[in-house]
């Protein structure tokens, strides 16, 4: 999808929303010149390869196959895409498990994940190799960037820290804007460690800076990416969510085998990705989320793990974080079980 489309699709979400005319849930919506079920995905940024499997399910032909027509559109941020979710304004987002649970939180309408398409936490700790910080302990009296106060970022540190039995008042943190410029904090001091993204820390390594890097949601694992759906809109329409989990697991499994340049140039061809140009960092990127993916077993791709969500929200409760007082409301695994058959 070119910038002009993104922008069309963005806005006419948006003015609906601020319309405030809430789409109908009691099904999938169709147009007149579509004969099949049309589900609109709004992801929480650009177009990033940590959304392959779903844009492989529009690219690869795998959502079509099941007899779905899968519009992939893009917004500015965690908070706006949820609301859409919640309006009708679109059917389903991509967010971590956090902000789920905090999503559920704040307001009364549940929403549900139907998949986990990544069982880690996409953040890790940057620190300087001069003097690195390797594990909690390190952090007592270190000051880490974080992108916004109370953010995903802070969220995932007072996570870690919990989960050590560490303070979080030991570990002061600061607002810095994440970036290429996040480094020459780190050099001059003026941080300790800071977070970045997967793709941000293959880009680090790739330019050799002299940096320890670690992905610290093995410490305190979050699902890193939930499919999330209305839960009554998923209750609603049974058999669309299947043929969607269908779709979306014939895609994730074709990324473990097909030859990940051919994957890669039809999305491309359909997507512009907000991400290095780069051939060779683009494959490796689409490595590691295929490592990430199976993190929790092969037999558990795109499942929800139990003991995973369960962990992640007593965790989310001791850390004061959010309060959870089912952890097993925010997902089901029926869909993608009937799936995966």
């Amino acid at each position: 999808m070119n910038k002009s489309r993104m922008a069309i699709a963005r806005r006419r979400v948006l003015g609906a929303m601020a319309a405030g005319g809430a789409l109908a849930l009691a099904g999938v919506r169709t147009s007149r010149a579509q004969s099949k079920p049309k589900v609109v995905f709004i992801e929480p940024a650009d177009y990033a390869l940590e959304f392959i499997k779903e844009l492989n399910g529009v690219a690869g032909g795998h959502f079509e196959a099941q007899g779905l027509d899968v519009e992939i559109i893009t917004s500015r941020g965690t908070s706006i895409a949820l609301q859409q979710v919640v309006a009708g304004q679109a059917n389903v987002v991509r967010v971590g498990g956090l902000d789920l649970m905090r999503g559920n939180s704040v307001q009364p309408i549940p929403l549900v994940s139907v998949a986990t398409s990544l069982h880690e936490g996409i953040f890790s700790m940057v620190s300087p190799k001069s003097a690195p910080i390797t594990k909690p302990a390190d952090l007592k009296g270190k000051t880490v960037g974080v992108g916004s106060l109370g953010g995903g970022q802070e969220n995932v540190l007072n996570l870690m820290l919990t989960e050590a039995g560490i303070p979080t008042s030991d570990v002061p943190r600061q607002a810095i804007v994440v970036g290429a410029g996040s480094i020459e904090l780190l050099k001059k001091g003026r941080i300790n460690a800071y977070y970045v993204t997967v793709e941000a820390g293959l880009a680090l390594r790739r330019a050799n800076e002299p940096v320890e890097i670690w992905n610290t949601a093995k410490l305190a694992a979050v699902p890193g990416g939930a499919i999330v759906f209305r839960h009554d809109f998923a209750e609603a329409n049974p058999e669309t969510m299947v043929r969607f989990a269908r779709g979306l697991y014939a895609s994730a499994a074709e990324l473990l085998t097909a030859d990940p340049a051919k994957t890669l140039d039809r999305v491309e061809k359909k997507y512009e990705l907000a991400v290095d140009k780069s051939r060779d960092f683009r494959l490796q990127a689409l490595k590691t989320y295929n490592e990430m993916s199976l993190s929790q077993g092969r037999e558990n791709l795109l499942r929800n793990v139990p003991e995973v969500w369960r962990k992640a929200a007593a965790l989310a409760n001791k850390a004061g974080i959010v309060k959870v007082a089912d952890a097993d409301t925010l997902y089901t695994n029926k869909f993608i079980d009937r799936a995966r058959r």
